[in-house]
């Protein structure tokens, strides 16, 4: 009767032992990221600690990214961690296809049994040095031997700090740029003319390259479309 009691207690102390003795993962800081303004074409990057808080050790198997626009990655050191020990997690975010309020995740897996797959939200504020309306140039359903013209407004989006338009180049013969303004103070637009002569047909896309005054983002480009058919 007391082997049976105390292999009983001594189940039960195992197994309060086991529960006890769990690795848990944790962020330094939090799971909530801001990596706050970034000009588009550059890189958000951020180090986060990552912690054992647990009694046993913590093991990560794995760690990616919502989509390929965002590179997450650990060292084989880092992803084995002591109770009490702390890793590194690299997060870097390639803004070049975004513009504007972007937010995305890092899934982070490991051997924690009340957080199996430790989701990290990021959040940045894409920025451009100009901001175009519309967005993109369409010159649809053209003539041969006509002329089209648009006009796009172009607005320096800064509180604080005026641009410099230095040049702005569609590199077509067919298509001619001419800016009513070329040096904007903050908060301010101007208009810009598109004159697309169709002298071939076919279907035609670029981009209208813009150089400006400003060291972080000294070129910003707006897209644009033609398609052209005979008369």
């Amino acid at each position: 009767m007391k082997t049976v009691l105390s292999l009983t207690v001594l189940s039960f102390f195992l197994v309060v032992t086991g529960v006890l003795a769990q690795p848990k993962i944790d962020v330094v800081g939090g799971t909530q990221l801001d990596m706050g303004d970034v000009f588009q074409g550059h890189k958000a990057e951020r180090v986060l600690t990552i912690k054992n808080t647990g009694k046993d050790t913590l093991k990560i198997s794995d760690v990616h990214a919502q989509c390929g626009c965002t590179a997450a990655m650990m060292t084989d050191a880092d992803k084995r961690l002591a109770p009490g020990q702390t890793g590194k997690l690299s997060i870097s975010f390639n803004t070049s296809s975004y513009s504007g309020k972007v937010s995305k995740q890092v899934y982070v897996t490991s051997n924690d049994t009340s957080n199996t797959r430790l989701t990290v939200t990021f959040t940045t504020n894409v920025l451009n040095v100009l901001i175009f309306e519309p967005k993109m140039l369409s010159f649809d359903n053209m003539k041969l031997d006509s002329t089209y013209t648009k006009t796009v407004t172009i607005t320096n989006p800064s509180s604080k700090v005026a641009v410099k338009i230095a040049s702005a180049d569609s590199k077509s013969p067919m298509l001619t740029i001419t800016l009513m303004k070329n040096e904007l103070m903050p908060g301010e637009s101007t208009q810009m003319q598109a004159v697309y002569k169709a002298t071939k047909t076919g279907t035609y896309q670029g981009q209208v390259e813009f150089t400006t005054d400003n060291q972080v983002q000294q070129k910003v480009n707006l897209s644009y479309y033609a398609w052209i058919n005979r008369k």
